[in-house]
């Protein structure tokens, strides 16, 4: 059986491998604040990223142009993993 630590199934953990690419930069808005957000993870319009200034992950959509049109923020990295695989389910 596939595990980890403690004896936690795999499977209970959002795998994203498939779609990391290499780390790049994107402007998000914020009210009327711009900050830079690292995308890390992409597929299609939709992007896995880690947003500095608030120390939060967040899952965002590109637009035509392929600025950040809209997205949300998360607290922990697993939690916008699996907000990211859904976005990706409910869009294919």
């Amino acid at each position: 059986m596939d595990s980890t630590v403690e004896g936690t199934p795999a499977h209970a953990y959002p795998n994203i491998a498939a779609c990391l690419v290499l780390p790049f930069e994107k402007s998000c808005w914020r009210g009327t604040r711009r900050y830079q957000a690292l995308v890390f993870a992409q597929r299609a319009g939709v992007v896995l990223f880690a947003a500095e200034h608030t120390r939060e992950f967040g899952v965002g959509v590109l637009d035509a142009q392929g600025l950040m049109s809209g997205f949300d923020h998360f607290p922990t990295l697993d939690m916008a993993a699996r907000r990211f695989l859904a976005h990706e389910l409910a869009e294919a």
